[in-house]
């Protein structure tokens, strides 16, 4: 399992997951393989293709419709991390207890797929319509 944090995350949140010692998913992160003005409906269908899983603070993806083609399109399963006005450390606190629900949601649920990350780390379906 891969975790691609887009770029509304930053990029010392995924540094600090890949400094870890035995992590047990792979970290990419938006800023390692596009510009960071890169269109989403253009880095989507890569990521989808390599399998990657999205992780970000951008809640708004299933309202825009260029974004939300790429996602059924290409079978992504996205996560909305709780935490985007939250300072760093908040959001890397949520992430962590939401953990293995993220990794049950990723091996049980069909893709595409997009969940809410609450603050209390439950994850809540989102609809993609």
């Amino acid at each position: 399992m891969i975790f691609f944090f887009d770029r509304s995350v930053g990029i010392g949140f995924p540094r600090a997951l890949r400094e870890i010692r035995r992590f047990p998913a792979g970290i990419e992160y938006h800023q390692q393989h596009f510009s960071i003005d890169e269109l989403d409906d253009y880095w989507l269908p890569i990521v989808g293709q390599n399998d990657w899983i999205v992780i970000g603070h951008d809640y708004s993806y299933h309202k825009r419709e260029t974004e939300r083609e790429a996602i059924e399109a290409h079978g992504i399963g996205v996560f909305y991390l709780w935490g985007s006005e939250a300072p760093q450390w908040e959001s890397v606190r949520v992430f962590a207890k939401a953990y293995d629900r993220i990794v049950e949601a990723c091996e049980n649920t069909p893709r595409p797929f997009i969940f809410w990350v609450r603050k209390d780390g439950r994850l809540v379906s989102q609809s993609l319509s």
